[in-house]
């Protein structure tokens, strides 16, 4: 495929997306990656970056971001392993050179590069790199590093990050064959509006599920707030953040933006009403291409396995203290 589109799908932490991703990946010329894509939204990715360097430009601030979002993306690049270093391997898995095409984006929006020297470059240094300057000093030694001055336009920025990402999953999407790439959690359930910008073309579907079972699933895999199950005051510190993680609501999005952009589903909906499901998701992307790999990736008739699974949670005090303060959230046959 010469061109193609993004189907961002999107979660609040173990609140079902990948079951979306997976529905979507059964349908032909549709595909993706089978693990999350988070560039945008992880902690010095693409957000960061545009915070640093546009939104609160500062010379020496900025030059930080970029490095370290540059060091974000060779762990992206990199392949993982018992003995190594953590990694992604897209490089492999997407065909391309990931770590050169990211300098080359940096090169895009970068002014010029200087050598220049800074305390912000020194509170990074472990204690022999500490020693190794402050001997060099000692003998009015140059310290200086590279250093980056990029200051584009906000509209430069959005440009060269659309054909950043577009360069990352061209030759995946021409060896796959593939004219939509679904990303899962390549954009927040909040502040989406400012990440779909990164993408040429995308469409975003955000999925919920009843609280009790993403805590359950969360208590049963040791993850997020589940690890700290063991306290007294869990729940109330669970019912806090599921409260609060989906008060951010966007502002500024007018309700066009939302119908022709964003799809809000339930994770329940998958099992309890299928068919009109899929009706939704096809209407919401204008897919016309046949479901060729309908219940290859996606069992909907195993209901038992994921909705419910707050009824076999020892404490039960906890799920009856949650269904009292998340009722409305809460899902019922």
């Amino acid at each position: 495929m010469s061109d193609f589109d993004f189907i961002c799908v999107s979660g609040y932490g173990k609140s079902g997306s990948g079951a979306c991703v997976d529905v979507l990946k059964e349908f032909e010329f549709i595909g993706g990656l089978d693990k999350e894509f988070r560039i945008s939204k992880d902690p010095f990715g693409l957000l960061d970056l545009e915070a640093s360097i546009i939104d609160n430009w500062e010379f020496v601030r900025h030059n930080v971001a970029i490095n370290d979002f540059l060091k974000y993306c060779s762990m992206l690049s990199r392949k993982d392993g018992v003995f190594k270093k953590v990694g992604k391997n897209f490089s492999d898995l997407l065909y391309v050179d990931f770590m050169h095409e990211s300098l080359e984006y940096i090169d895009r929006i970068n002014d010029f590069s200087y050598l220049g020297d800074s305390l912000l470059n020194r509170y990074r240094l472990n204690a022999v790199q500490s020693f190794k300057q402050r001997v060099r000093s000692k003998f009015n030694l140059n310290n200086s590093t590279p250093m980056y001055f990029a200051r584009p336009s906000r509209e430069k920025f959005i440009i060269e990050t659309r054909g950043y990402l577009k360069r990352i999953f061209k030759n995946y999407a021409h060896n796959k064959n593939i004219s939509s790439i679904v990303l899962d959690q390549a954009a927040p359930p909040i502040n989406f509006k400012k990440t779909l910008e990164y993408f040429d073309n995308a469409k975003l579907i955000i999925i919920d599920r009843d609280p009790r079972d993403i805590y359950a699933t969360m208590i049963n895999e040791g993850r997020l707030l589940g690890a700290d199950a063991i306290n007294d005051d869990s729940a109330d510190k669970y019912i806090a953040w599921h409260n609060s993680v989906r008060k951010q609501v966007p502002s500024g999005i007018d309700d066009t933006f939302m119908q022709d952009n964003v799809l809000r589903l339930n994770f329940e909906d998958f099992f309890t009403r299928y068919e009109e499901t899929l009706e939704k998701i096809q209407e919401f992307l204008n897919i016309d291409v046949s479901h060729k790999y309908k219940n290859t990736r996606f069992k909907y008739k195993n209901i038992d396995k994921h909705v419910g699974i707050w009824k076999h949670i020892s404490n039960q005090n906890i799920m009856s203290r949650i269904n009292e303060e998340l009722e409305s959230y809460c899902f019922s046959e």
